[in-house]
Formats: C-alpha cells, structure tokens, sequence
C-alpha cells in the first residue's frame, strides 16, 4: 500500500499552494469520499491534490498516485496521534524529524530535546521499556567518576555500549565499564598498583593433547594474556601430565589493562574473520581448563602477524620462538 509522503512534513506549509488549472475528475472525488477525505483543487501540477480530512476539516496536499492507488494521511490527525502518544509517555511531541520520517523530536521533562523512533515511543507509552535522556545520563555518569578521581572524557572509542573514557586525576586515560565505575571498582593502569597496572604480556602457546582412550593426539593453540606466562600455562590450564606445550610467543605489554584490551580485541577479530579456525569447546574441555580463546594450528600466521603489529604498536620487542614443543605440562 501507497501512503502520502506529507506526514514527514510541517503541516504549517500547506497554505497558498499554487493551483494548477484542470478539472477534477468525478471518480477521483468519489474515491476521495470512500477514504476520509475531499478533494479541494489540484495544485503544482497534474500529479498533485489538495485534500481536506474529514475527520479534522484541515488541508494537506497529496499526489494523484497515492490517493487512487493506496491511502493518504493527513499529517494533522497523525500528529494529533503522535501528540498523545508522547504525553503518555510522558514527552511532549516537537515535530518530526527534518531527515528521516521515522524519528521525531520529542522535549523530555528535564527539558532536553530528544531524537527518538516513533515506534520507540510508543512502546513507551505501553510500558514496555522507559526513556532515557542522554545529556543527563552523561551527566550521572561524570558525578559517579568524579566520586573515584576520574573524569569521564565521552563514550568508548571502539564503540563497546557498556564502556566510557575516563582521565585518572593522574592523566592516564583508559576505558573502563561503566557499572563498574558505579562502584568504584576500577584501578587506574598508569598509577595503580593492581593486576592492570603492572606490566603484562600477550602469549600464544601451541598445546599438544596425547592420545587417550577413542580420542585421537590433538594439537591446538591457545592465545591470551598473563603477567606470568610460563605460570599460566604450568599450575594454571589443567594440561594432562604428558601433554606437549610450547611457547611460540610472548609479546610484553605496559599493563594488564593494555594486555586485555589487545587480546579481547584481537579475539573478536579472529572470531569474525576466522570462524572455522575456532575450536569448539567440547572438543579440548577434557584436557584444557579453559571455555574458549583455543584455535586451530592454521591459524598460526595470522595470530603471529597480529602480535607483530601489536608489538610494533606497543614498542615491545619480539621474543623467538620456542623451536620445538617442551614435553610436559610443568615445563617452560
């Protein structure tokens, strides 16, 4: 179904249209009436009308097309419609949104102007979700930070939804999630004395898994981060006494905060690009204590070239190689 494209405009300008002189024709009227409305003159050209809502008695042009082939709206009841429906929500409706006809500008009760879906605010209305004000949830969000010593800068550059930027009162800038800056539970990596402040490094390790019972030897690899690699993968991934491991890299980082960010980083990407490369848990559960972050070893090349960009980016040196597998889940 057609409908009119008017209902995205100001109703405001649809006085003193220019006429255009041809007659009306009878079965345009009596479709006109079957729709809700009458037509009053044609304007511009042959392909528009000038319409009157019998509902609210008022004018709104409308194209030729959409009045035989589909239904048109009269903008004025729509936003008499949409009027309401933000006093129930509890905003007051200010128009429609200039570029795209499925927004409209809504005033909320802090008195801040609010780009929102019509769609949204209905849903509202129905008290299905709430309304939130950005300007002021930005400003909550700065009193919380500056309880802590921080400054919140704006939103996280990656885009992740639930993190901010902050400044530390010692100028060091991090992201960090914002319910746990609510709290207070965050450590600054620059001054702080926690795991994220201390340096840390990227691994990748290459796992060796013996045979045992029906299952066959399988050989994987395993990326993440530690401040004690040789530690992790030692007292810490439950590898079976006779398993083979090998440390292939270990990139050192400034902090464990830059450590994580990296690695969580680095594993979204391989994910997406890479997804047949990523070992499902159920296949390494019985012999690595881990629920994820394993990969096939042809990954390999595209892990390693990552980390040399990650290297290069954090000024840290590339460590080479271990040539063969250390045999033994204790072994270095």
């Amino acid at each position: 179904m057609c409908f009119s494209t008017t209902p995205g405009a100001d109703p405001a300008r649809f006085t003193a249209l220019p006429r255009f002189p041809a007659p009306i024709r009878p079965h345009w009227q009596a479709t006109a009436a079957a729709k809700g409305f009458r037509i009053l003159a044609r304007i511009r050209d042959r392909y528009h009308l000038l319409l009157r809502c019998q509902t609210c008695r008022r004018d709104f042009p409308t194209k030729l097309f959409v009045l035989m082939r589909g239904q048109p709206l009269c903008p004025h009841c729509l936003s008499a419609r949409r009027a309401a429906l933000a006093a129930e929500a509890g905003v007051a409706f200010l128009g429609p949104d200039p570029d795209h006809s499925a927004y409209g500008q809504f005033r909320a009760p802090c008195g801040h102007i609010l780009r929102r879906q019509f769609e949204l605010i209905a849903r509202v209305a129905r008290g299905e979700t709430g309304l939130r004000c950005e300007t002021c949830h930005a400003a909550r969000e700065a009193a919380e930070a500056r309880r802590f010593g921080w400054q919140r800068l704006g939103p996280c550059p990656s885009g992740r939804p639930n993190y901010r930027l902050y400044q530390h009162r010692c100028g060091h800038v991090q992201r960090v999630a914002q319910a746990n800056m609510l709290w207070g539970q965050c450590d600054c990596a620059g001054c702080g004395q926690s795991w994220s402040a201390r340096p840390s490094f990227l691994y990748l390790f290459e796992i060796h898994l013996p045979a045992r019972g029906p299952r066959p030897a399988r050989h994987y690899l395993k990326l993440g981060y530690s401040a004690h690699p040789v530690k992790r993968h030692r007292h810490q991934l439950g590898l079976p006494p006779d398993a083979g491991v090998a440390v292939l890299r270990v990139v050192a980082m400034a902090s464990g905060h830059a450590a994580c960010a990296c690695e969580t980083a680095l594993h979204r990407q391989l994910r997406r690009a890479h997804p047949d490369a990523v070992v499902p848990r159920v296949e390494f559960a019985d012999g690595i204590n881990v629920t994820r972050e394993i990969y096939r070893p042809a990954l390999r090349p595209v892990i390693e070239a990552a980390l040399d960009r990650i290297a290069a980016d954090a000024g840290a040196g590339r460590t080479q190689p271990t040539p063969t597998p250390t045999t033994g889940a204790a072994a270095s």
